[in-house]
């Protein structure tokens, strides 16, 4: 064999052996796309999995929050019907669940005491946060205010009702004029003085 035709026959191993590797290469990769496409489908299914238990779990836990705020709403209402006083204002009615509904905005109040010539409206919460004072006294007197015009010229008080609460909502509550009412026995039991808005 001449040098010529060892060189070309070399070459060709060459690239025979490149084109082997070559298609070894490519099949190796192709397999690990496969793989690799597997656990992604397997790692998406487990999410979904896991988003639906979480799900699940969240409507479990808003559940209860609803139920606890539900028998807070229950309990001071009834409290209030019962009692038609808020400091020292009596009342004739008792509204519980006024509310206002529009296209862009809304507004509720969980109890609302009525006489002919004062309003007192109510927020209830399991339990009171400092945040809750002061969305009553910045923003839904003015929704208040804004939306049921047939209490204009109303001697408007505000208070919050809960089963606990803070020192510091009693004393950011006071200075907004906003009574606490927290449960006292069978009862309720207001803190505070009230500031007619």
């Amino acid at each position: 064999m001449t040098t010529a035709e060892e060189f070309d026959r070399r070459i060709q191993l060459l690239f025979e052996s490149f084109e082997r590797f070559k298609a070894e290469d490519e099949r190796h990769w192709a397999e690990e796309r496969q793989r690799r496409a597997v656990r992604e489908a397997e790692e998406k299914k487990r999410t979904e999995e896991f988003d639906r238990k979480m799900r699940e779990i969240g409507e479990r836990i808003g559940g209860i929050g609803n139920n606890v705020g539900h028998h807070a709403e229950q309990f001071f209402q009834n409290a209030f019907r019962e009692k038609l006083k808020f400091g020292h204002v009596k009342y004739d009615e008792m509204i519980p669940n006024l509310k206002y509904r529009g296209k862009t905005d809304k507004v509720e109040f969980d109890i609302a005491l009525v006489n002919g010539d004062s309003v007192a409206l109510i927020e209830v919460k399991n339990r009171i946060h400092p945040s809750a004072v002061k969305e009553l006294a910045e923003e839904k007197i003015e929704k208040f205010k804004k939306y049921f015009p047939e209490f204009q010229g109303y001697a408007a008080y505000l208070g919050i009702a809960g089963f606990s609460f803070s020192d510091e909502v009693v004393d950011r509550a006071s200075t907004y004029g906003i009574g606490i009412i927290g449960q006292k026995g069978d009862s309720v039991e207001l803190k505070g003085e009230l500031k007619a808005y």
